[in-house]
């Protein structure tokens, strides 16, 4: 059995680049990065290779301050619980604020917590810039510049020199068996519908909203105890309408939220049972189709709703959702975690409709089916469009191909038509559905005058291959 792979946390007081170091090991832009303290609250875990070895890095919010007296408690925390897991630690200083008095109460308990500390000192473009920070007692200091890079490659050398060593480590991802993205406008219950689902506090809850603004990937156990399944949950940044995102953070955010989705099978859309259904739930809705991702819609706080209130709620979801793909709605209370065991059930089944795939035969038999029971629109007057032939061309969302005489005269509402016709023999709702209409032939089909190109009904006469004309001598 392989074992796990060392954790390392990235620590220290808020603004001193934590996350900016955080991009350059990893070598990608995961965590977001502002000028300003306080844009890490959650911490922010990515597998990545340190040298030869691979290892989880885990970002983590400025602590040591009270800047943002609200949050620091729930900051606090979730360094805490980096810290209990952190086989080694960053601890990461300012080389032009110099060592601080709250460098060396965070340097005092690490010291006290018998954790093995590599501490970095960055912004060190000046020549020994580090020289001050040899007072805090952790060894010599590792200067870098995490903005520029300098330093850097030293650095991850220093790192894969001292790091603990676990005898055979693993560094295969585990293939999960369905990836779930929990979407929504900000403050609507995502974190708190995910700390029900892990069984304990995971995801910082708060009342203000957009606290969470990093995408996070959590692996949890599934099914069995006796297999090994597990389901990948992204707690997304709650979304607000682009004329609202002042800050560019939140615009940052709402960029990785859509990356989740595409790295998501399925979204589950948290709406707010106490307030209305918006404009910013459609869209999002719709986003969630158009990344690819079967959609699950959970109306939250349902105990603040009565059966009658519920009722009204409900008939105007319906209406709203008319013409997205049979969505499946559930009513919960993430708060009190009634309704979230079949929410997770429900969400887990969407991942593996989004991965439905079928034989030809049987594809074909349906579209002769669907095209007998409503024809696709004649073209004002000109030849009808004759659908030939079909064959799924992928899945995640399922991608069909449709081989037709006139691929450009099909109607929007007659892609509708199949899509829900396709949706309803096969039972994939909340799955979306990619169809693309070609005039080339049939490739099953055998040789002979199946095998030519039809002729392009828009192509200009010129463009026609003409007849010769007989000579007149």
């Amino acid at each position: 059995m392989s074992e796990r792979l060392p954790v390392i946390a990235i620590v220290g007081r808020p603004n001193v680049g934590k996350s900016t170091l955080f991009n350059r090991i990893v070598g990608k832009r995961k965590a977001i990065v502002g000028d300003r303290p306080g844009v890490t609250v959650d911490r922010l875990e990515v597998a990545c290779m340190l040298g030869d070895s691979p290892v989880v890095l885990v970002d983590t919010g400025g602590i040591g301050e009270d800047a943002h007296n609200t949050m620091q408690p729930a900051i606090d925390s979730q360094v805490e619980a980096a810290l209990d897991i952190a086989d080694l630690v960053i601890f990461t200083v300012d080389a032009q604020a110099g060592a601080t008095s709250v460098d060396a109460g965070i340097a005092d308990k690490l010291r006290r917590a018998s954790l093995d500390v590599v501490l970095v000192v960055n912004k060190a473009e000046n020549p020994d810039a580090e020289m001050d920070f040899f007072s805090l007692g952790l060894g010599d200091p590792q200067p870098v510049s995490a903005m520029h890079g300098h330093g850097v490659r030293e650095l991850v050398e220093h790192l894969a020199s001292v790091l603990p060593d676990f005898g055979a480590i693993a560094g295969q991802d585990v293939e999960p068996l369905a990836r779930i993205a929990v979407i929504g406008r900000p403050n609507v219950g995502k974190s708190t519908l995910i700390n029900a689902w892990l069984g304990y506090d995971r995801m910082v809850v708060s009342p203000i909203a957009g606290t969470t603004r990093d995408a996070i990937d959590i692996d949890m156990p599934y099914g069995a105890f006796d297999n090994n399944d597990v389901v990948r949950l992204v707690d997304t940044a709650g979304q607000r309408k682009h004329g609202r995102i002042s800050d560019v953070i939140e615009f940052v955010a709402r960029v990785k939220a859509v990356q989740a989705f595409r790295r998501a099978d399925t979204a589950v859309l948290v709406l707010d049972g106490s307030e209305g259904i918006v404009e910013q739930d459609m869209r999002l809705m719709t986003l969630a189709h158009e990344e690819g991702c079967a959609l699950v819609v959970a109306v939250n706080k349902l105990d603040l709703l009565d059966d009658a209130e519920w009722n009204h709620y409900a008939e105007r979801l319906n209406y709203r959702m008319r013409g997205l793909a049979d969505v499946p709605v559930f009513r919960m209370s993430a708060k009190k975690v009634k309704g979230t065991k079949a929410l997770l059930k429900e969400a887990v089944a969407a991942s593996k409709r989004n991965a439905f795939t079928i034989g030809t035969g049987e594809l074909n038999r349906w579209m002769s089916q669907a095209q007998d029971q409503q024809r696709a629109p004649s073209d004002h007057g000109k030849s009808i469009v004759r659908l030939k032939y079909i064959s799924q061309v992928g899945e995640k969302p399922p991608r069909l191909k449709v081989f037709c005489n006139r691929p450009g005269s099909i109607k929007a509402s007659y892609l509708r038509y199949l899509e829900q016709s396709f949706r309803k023999r096969f039972k994939l709702p909340g799955v979306p559905v990619r169809f693309t209409f070609t005039s080339s032939d049939n490739p099953y089909a055998g040789s002979g005058s199946a095998n030519k190109q039809e002729e392009n009904p828009y192509a200009s006469k010129s463009s026609k291959t003409k007849r010769a004309k007989p000579s007149k001598r």
